[in-house]
């Protein structure tokens, strides 16, 4: 019964169409980790753990599930991928997008320590 349970779980999530926080936050985190933004994590002050954890947050509440997907791909260092999909969104979508993003990373600048 429990196995039944998990598995409608992990079904009903993937039917929602938006990746999950945690994949958001693992992409986030080995962005982080990659040369220039280490170094520009560093300077800044920014707590990478706290900033990754509150841009899943705000994203999976502001922002699509397509601009969440672009985010994530986009971290990934897949930016053709990204951008395929930020190219099918509507211009409306893509100002939110856009929006959305910049006010995250404001945000969660500040609540992870940026100087």
């Amino acid at each position: 019964m429990k196995k039944t349970l998990a598995v409608a779980a992990a079904l009903i999530g993937a039917c929602s169409g938006a990746p999950g926080e945690s994949d958001f936050v693992t992409a986030c985190i080995e962005e982080g980790q990659r040369g220039v933004n280490q170094a520009l994590t560093r300077e800044m002050g920014i707590n990478r753990e706290t900033f990754c954890k509150c841009a899943a947050k705000e994203a999976s509440a502001t922002l699509s599930a397509d601009a969440q997907r672009a985010m994530i791909l986009d971290m990934q260092g897949k930016a053709q991928e990204a951008g395929a999909i930020s190219s099918k969104m509507s211009e409306s979508e893509q100002m939110a997008f856009m929006k959305g993003a910049a006010e995250l990373f404001e945000k969660c600048g500040r609540a992870a320590g940026a100087k």
